[in-house]
Parts: structure tokens; sequence; C-alpha cells
């Protein structure tokens, strides 16, 4: 799961896949912007089926937490 994640989140950052690790902080990659936010979240919907509000996802900083996320959300 964290693969398919690192691999979406690499594909709206227009990344490679291999600069993206699960300690960096996502918002600090030089492609991010308040659009890619937008691809973030709606990648979160379309490819693990998770909904979350605003302010929830801002409280996320690395691609660990996003991980975290999608683990949590989907056991529930």
């Amino acid at each position: 799961m964290e693969e398919k994640l690192i691999e979406a989140l690499a594909e709206a950052l227009e990344m490679d896949r291999s600069t993206i690790k699960p300690d960096g902080v996502f918002r600090d990659y030089e492609n991010y912007s308040s659009l890619t936010e937008l691809s973030v979240l709606a990648m979160l919907d379309s490819e693990f089926g998770i909904e979350i509000e605003m302010k929830e996802f801002d409280s996320l900083k690395t691609v660990a937490d996003l991980v975290r996320l999608i683990t949590d959300k989907q056991k529930s």
C-alpha cells in the first residue's frame, strides 16, 4: 500500500518516485502547490476510497503520515 501511495504521489507531484521517501515532508517537495494538494486529496478518494476534511489533511506532514491515515481509515 505504501508503494501504491508513493507511486500516486509521484504522479501528482510530477516527480521520480525514487525521490519520495516515507519520512519526507510532502509539502516541501519542489513541485508541491495548492493544485497538487487538490490532486492528492482526489487521489486519496479515487485510489484509496478515503475522503477527509481539509483540517485533518492539514495536520499531516510526512508521506508516512499519509500512509498511516490510509491504513487507519481502511481498518475502520
